[in-house]
């Protein structure tokens, strides 16, 4: 989707701020000043940027706080390995079973 420009200390800083910002401007939206809608927006947009790791501001200056070496994406599970032997199983359990046998198995096993 988009290149990663935001990392480390960057990101932590943002997800930590944010909230607090967003906070700190309800608080103030109880009064007519303006400071507490700008908080709001600057509090949402910084955790946004910090959650999803990329922030448009950084593109005309060409900046990047991803370090080189850092993988472009950490991932707890191989997503698509998983869905491999998911595949492998179910075919392997019912090969010769269509999508409304199996739903016909369903029903009638909960009556």
């Amino acid at each position: 989707m988009f290149r990663r420009n935001v990392g480390g200390i960057d990101r932590v800083l943002r997800v930590t701020l944010g909230p607090i910002l967003f906070v700190a401007g309800l608080f103030l939206l109880t009064g007519t000043s303006t400071t507490g809608i700008v908080l709001v927006v600057v509090g949402l947009l910084a955790l946004l940027t910090g959650i999803i790791r990329f922030c448009v501001l950084y593109i005309p200056f060409g900046i990047s706080t991803v370090r080189s070496g850092e993988p472009r994406m950490k991932q707890m599970c191989d997503c698509e390995l998983w869905m491999k032997e998911m595949r492998s199983r179910h075919n392997s359990a019912e090969p010769n079973t269509s999508s409304e046998e199996n739903a016909a198995k369903v029903t009638t096993a909960g009556r």
